[in-house]
């Protein structure tokens, strides 16, 4: 026997006919489900024992298919939808359907085709945008898929934060306005080499010299590209930091009166 939970409420689908016997003695068994009306247990071709959750006398649907224009209705199990003809064979295998409320075993649910997409949507492409130019995740999805709900919008914002085509694309995004801005990878380096030969403080000298090690390939830890990349060549530095340093590069390479002379 198998479960299914779906809203809060269990479903069950048994492995045969004994099986729902030995836990429900007095329900009738319909042996043939494409003459059983909803609610009715049946027993699908595959021997397995389910209940029909919704049961239509047509099959409406955009698409004039004959599959869909000879069928005599359809029927949906906690495990599947399908059609009512006689070459559509029932089965309980949940795993066939990836989701239930499609005749078809090959088509996936959203949280699949969401995981396995390869090119950021359009809607994406927004929300990366929108988190680049400083909108939080949450009002970054809001604004883009016209959503209202903050809970909704944050649940939403963390799975497509996980995807890895949106972060190349929020990576992506980063690095055209860094170009726009003359900002290179000849730049970080500059700045860290700045960090690590005129900082008067030993921690930031340290920080620094093993970021540069990083980057250059001479640091012992294996670091991920996005880690030395233009996002993350500076993480760990506060702007005051970066901000002192280049005030004491100034004093140092600025000529004395005496220089001068």
């Amino acid at each position: 026997m198998e479960k299914k939970v779906i809203k809060g409420r269990p479903y069950y689908v048994y492995g045969d006919i004994d099986e729902f016997r030995e836990s429900n003695p007095n329900i009738v068994v319909k042996p043939d489900w494409r003459k059983a009306n909803e609610g009715d247990w049946v027993v699908a071709d595959d021997g397995g024992v389910v209940q029909l959750l919704k049961v239509a006398k047509k099959v409406d649907h955009p698409g004039d298919r004959k599959n869909y224009k000879y069928a005599d209705g359809w029927v949906r199990t906690v495990v599947g939808s399908f059609l009512n003809r006689k070459n559509i064979k029932m089965d309980t295998d949940f795993s066939e359907h990836p989701n239930r409320y499609t005749f078809s075993k090959k088509k996936k649910n959203n949280s699949q085709r969401m995981n396995e997409r390869k090119n950021p949507t359009r809607k994406e492409r927004e929300f990366a945008t929108n988190v680049v130019v400083g909108m939080g995740a949450v009002d970054a999805y809001k604004n883009a898929y016209n959503e209202v709900s903050n809970n909704k919008a944050r649940k939403k914002a963390t799975i497509l934060l996980k995807q890895e085509r949106v972060m190349k694309e929020i990576e992506k995004t980063v690095l055209d306005i860094a170009k726009e801005l003359g900002i290179d990878h000849k730049y970080v380096l500059d700045k860290l080499k700045t960090l690590a030969d005129y900082s008067e403080d030993d921690n930031i000298v340290l920080q620094s010299t093993k970021e540069l090690g990083k980057i250059v390939g001479t640091s012992g830890n294996t670091v991920k590209q996005r880690e030395v990349g233009l996002l993350g060549m500076f993480q760990g530095f506060s702007p005051e930091q970066l901000e002192g340093v280049e005030r004491d590069q100034k004093q140092i390479e600025s000529p004395t009166e005496e220089e001068e002379k």
